[in-house]
């Protein structure tokens, strides 16, 4: 969430400072949609695993609402197209799923390191 909340901030200072300001508006604007659709995933699993431990069914919206989100950002940003680019609005959404697949690769990437390098020799 944080490295998305840093994205967004960025876009809205390009924004402010660039002359594409309807794209990257739009992109912050996804991003935000895309940083609520992960609010909601995280409910959506924080509410299953207490239905497992509970041992009660629930009902949950899950991909029902994430659809809704992003239907709903792609319908304001129709709406608005002198504020709000819809290319720059799906591109946003993504924001998110990207950072999930890239964030990864840095903890392997640490990872491997602290395998490559030998252990210490403490006297």
């Amino acid at each position: 969430m944080i490295y998305t909340a840093v994205i967004i901030a960025g876009l809205l200072i390009a924004a402010v400072f660039t002359v594409n300001r309807p794209f990257l508006f739009g992109m912050a604007f996804g991003a935000v949609f895309s940083l609520f659709s992960l609010w909601t995933t995280y409910m959506q699993v924080s509410r299953f695993a207490k239905m497992t431990a509970d041992k009660k069914p629930r009902f949950t919206f899950g991909t029902v609402s994430r659809i809704l989100i992003v239907l709903a950002a792609v319908w304001i940003a129709l709406n608005y197209p002198s504020l709000l680019d819809v290319t720059g609005v799906i591109i946003g959404l993504a924001v998110t799923y990207a950072l999930l697949l890239i964030e990864p690769l840095f903890h392997v990437r640490r990872l491997n390191k602290e395998v490559d390098t030998p252990p210490s020799k403490e006297n």
